[in-house]
């Protein structure tokens, strides 16, 4: 299958150049009912008159792309790999790779799945090369510096991550280059990645193999990644056999330890072994972690144990007053944590613990309370969904003069969107947005959720929305792929369709396939919702299109199918003719594509579009023709009024080996229903039906004897109304009734039928009559605004 990422993912939408006006058949305009061939336009152009153009805008410009250097070379290998065909050359993959990672390593940016799949197929292709040459061979550093890169865990699948890391350290040992350390990352990866039990029984082994050789100390850190996978991982009893092996080894009780171990039972509620877990001595009488001393208070507070967290506390204070932790700024701002969260002191009686703190620490500044210190508290305001006192603590750090910093606006942002104050919100945006620190990039994600509730709003502000969406894309930061569908979706709703396309163009050459389909997924949804205008929807189908060209044909047909329900079988005929000229034939119409379009047809007729698909079907040498077929091009030609040809498939079908269907009958039932001449031609079938003794269904049925009303046979249809329940086990139906009193051609008739029908089956006639009411026809005739009868090939 040929790749479609090389050739759109990674280049300017139909560019070759940064910087380049939109061009007019970029976005497809939205087809309108004409007899004579539509042009493309950009999609709504707003009509205005000038002077000279004098004061017309410039053409709107495409953001230029920041696609990540040496990825599309990879892509292209892939892509070669996949179909055949020559790949790029070593030295090239070579160079791709390190431009990559150094790109990946240089910006801190994740590994994502798709990338790392095209890593590792690369990795493998250059190992069977045999070359001696540098430039044609990855060197071990390079080899490293992907590894490194893979540590950062991706959004979507890992399981790539997890084999190219394992291939990396392969390479490595093959090459007599391995290091310690170079072990200590496989472990690592194994544990992160859901194999904690590889990784323990690698280290064991590696324990064995090396104990003597290596630093003690060294040796047993390569435990703790392994311990912390399997806590991960829920495996307990695993977990506690290693951590008495590594224990006997000579591992060291430490924080790190003592953290895993206790937050692990703490997490599951069981509570003799987290207290047994929290109350075990620490190596070198050294402290539990600050992270440790909460996860206990939160433990504590679930499950009725204030007073176990309270002797806690009070030996907290009491070693805070000695010299033991008299500078241990960590303890100090748990203790005021513990304050409001155990104790419920309010915001004067921490201002008072933060003053004490103060003093006792004065000999050394780096121990005294800061805005960390803050910041933690706003933390517990956040998990207590408390923004009163968070900004309470805000207006605490001002009165002590500590400055806020970067993580403060963030905190700041995210409570105020959990209290759905936008304008409070954007207040703290505007504050952090100048502000440059190191630490930033951690805390994205609450800006991704900001994007989310502004465009989640009734009403989003679009420009608060493109000032955040800017913000991050200035610091080359991707948003995540929920983000990107919610601002997609505002934009589209507000038909800022050029926003979309820039927003697209700069963050889909991010994305893996995963992630790119989770988008995807959410434009078909949205071309599907009956809600969105027929307007917005051909619009987003146009992107989808241009951005996505792998949308899968299951949702190409089901965007079809929604213009038909749409009635606008011209948009559907451009879906259908952009999956005939599509490159993949994966995606190329199938006999049930062909089947689908003419059932469209059938609900919303279109000769000029009819012929069309037809007269690709013919040249199409990969359909074979079948009854099932032939039974869709007579639906099609009957619903636009051709009876005629629509009889010349039925002699197909009937001279061919297959043979009719029943829904071949019901078709040509209804075909015969509209011809001149059809009730003579109705009758000799429904006379070889009966002679051949065939087992009737109601549809079929049900189709001879409309076929009958419609040519005025009132009489001959009334009496196979009454004998309808003898021939196919069941009565007729109020649908039934109404398609036949609706086909009537004279009002004297349609009188007789409703007196017989109302003596014959008054409880059927009152339902009906009770259900639908009467419209007029283009003939002025009463007919019932009964749905029509489904076709079905």
């Amino acid at each position: 299958m040929r790749s479609q990422l090389t050739r759109h993912v990674l280049r300017r939408i139909l560019a070759s150049e940064a910087h380049v006006a939109l061009p007019p058949c970029f976005v497809f305009s939205r087809p309108a009912i004409h007899t004579h061939p539509v042009r493309y336009r950009v999609a709504r152009t707003i009509q205005r008159r000038t002077f000279l153009k004098l004061f017309q805008k410039p053409p709107r410009v495409l953001k230029e792309l920041d696609a990540e250097p040496g990825y599309e070379t990879l892509l292209q290998f892939q892509a070669a790999e996949q179909n055949s065909i020559r790949p790029p050359m070593p030295d090239e993959l070579v160079k791709a790779w390190r431009e990559l990672f150094e790109y990946k390593t240089k910006h801190s940016r994740v590994v994502n799945s798709t990338q790392a799949l095209c890593a590792l197929r690369v990795l493998l292709h250059l190992n069977i090369l045999p070359t001696n040459r540098e430039d044609k061979q990855l060197s071990d550093e390079d080899l490293r510096m992907a590894r490194d890169c893979l540590l950062k865990p991706p959004r979507d699948d890992h399981t790539t991550h997890l084999e190219l890391s394992r291939e990396i350290y392969a390479q490595l040992k093959r090459r007599g280059a391995h290091q310690p350390k170079d072990f200590y990352a496989l472990s690592t990866a194994l544990s992160q990645y859901g194999q904690s039990l590889e990784a323990r029984d690698l280290v064991l082994d590696y324990y064995s193999r090396m104990s003597g050789r290596e630093p003690s100390e060294a040796l047993l850190r390569q435990f703790i990644p392994v311990i912390r996978g399997l806590a991960k991982e829920g495996r307990e009893q695993e977990l506690l056999d290693l951590v008495s092996k590594a224990s006997r080894f000579g591992l060291e009780y430490d924080p790190t330890l003592h953290s895993i171990m206790t937050t692990f039972f703490s997490q599951r509620d069981r509570i003799g072994e987290t207290k047994y877990w929290f109350n075990k001595p620490i190596g070198r009488n050294l402290t539990p972690a600050a992270p440790t001393y909460y996860e206990i208070l939160k433990f504590a507070l679930r499950n009725n144990q204030q007073e176990w967290a309270l002797g806690i506390y009070m030996d907290l204070i009491s070693s805070l007053e000695s010299p033991k932790l008299r500078y241990n700024k960590p303890c100090w701002d748990t203790s005021f944590q513990w304050a409001i969260m155990l104790l419920g002191k309010g915001i004067d009686h921490i201002e008072h613990m933060i003053a004490v703190a103060t003093k006792h620490t004065q000999g050394r500044p780096s121990s005294q309370p800061n805005i960390g210190t803050i910041n933690g508290l706003i933390r517990i305001a956040i998990d207590k969904n408390d923004p009163y006192l968070a900004e309470r603590f805000i207006a605490l750090a001002r009165k002590l003069r500590m400055e806020p910093n970067y993580k403060t606006y963030m905190l700041q942002l995210e409570y105020r969107i959990r209290a759905n104050d936008m304008d409070g919100a954007f207040a703290a945006y505007e504050s952090l947005r100048d502000l440059e620190e190191s630490t930033k990039d951690k805390e994205v994600s609450v800006l991704n959720l900001f994007i989310r509730a502004m465009c989640a709003a009734p009403e989003p502000n679009h420009a608060r929305v493109l000032e955040v969406t800017s913000y991050l894309e200035q610091r080359r930061i991707t948003l995540e792929p929920e983000t990107l569908v919610s601002i997609c979706m505002a934009f589209l709703k507000n038909d800022e369709t050029f926003e979309v396309i820039d927003t697209l163009s700069l963050h889909t050459v991010h994305y893996s396939i995963a992630e790119r389909s989770m988008v995807r997924k959410a434009f078909v949804q949205y071309c599907l919702d009956q809600k969105n205008s027929t307007a917005r929807v051909w619009d987003a189908y146009a992107l989808l299109r241009q951005f996505f060209p792998e949308l899968e044909a299951e949702d190409r047909e089901a965007i079809m199918n929604a213009f038909f329900d749409r009635r606008r079988a011209d948009m559907a005929v451009h879906v259908f003719k952009h999956m005939h000229s599509h490159a993949n034939r994966q995606i190329q119409p199938t006999l049930e594509t062909y089947v689908r379009f003419m059932e469209g047809i059938g609900k919303c007729p279109d000769e000029e579009s009819l012929k069309a698909v037809h007269n690709m079907l013919k040249m199409d040498t990969t359909i074979q023709p079948s009854t099932r077929l032939y039974n869709a091009l007579m639906i099609g030609y009957v619903a636009c009024e051709l009876p005629y040809r629509a009889l010349d498939f039925w002699t197909e079908i009937a001279s061919s080996p297959d043979g009719p269907s029943y829904n071949t009958l019901e078709i040509v039932f209804r075909a015969y229903e509209v011809t001149p001449d059809g009730d003579s031609l109705a009758n000799e079938l429904w006379e070889k039906i009966k002679r051949m003794d065939i087992e009737v269904p109601d549809n079929v049925y049900i189709a001879y004897v409309v076929t009958t009303a419609a040519h005025s046979h009132l009489t001959v249809a009334k009496m196979l109304l009454e004998n309808m329940d003898n021939v196919v086990g069941k009565g007729p139906t109020f649908h039934n009734l109404g398609t036949v009193f609706n086909v009537l051609p004279s009002q004297e008739m349609k009188d007789q039928f409703e007196e017989w029908a109302n003596e014959a089956y008054p409880q059927v006639w009152g339902e009906l009559k009770k259900k639908y009411a009467k419209k007029r026809d283009s003939e002025g005739l009463p007919v019932f605004k009964i749905r029509p009868r489904p076709w079905k090939a």
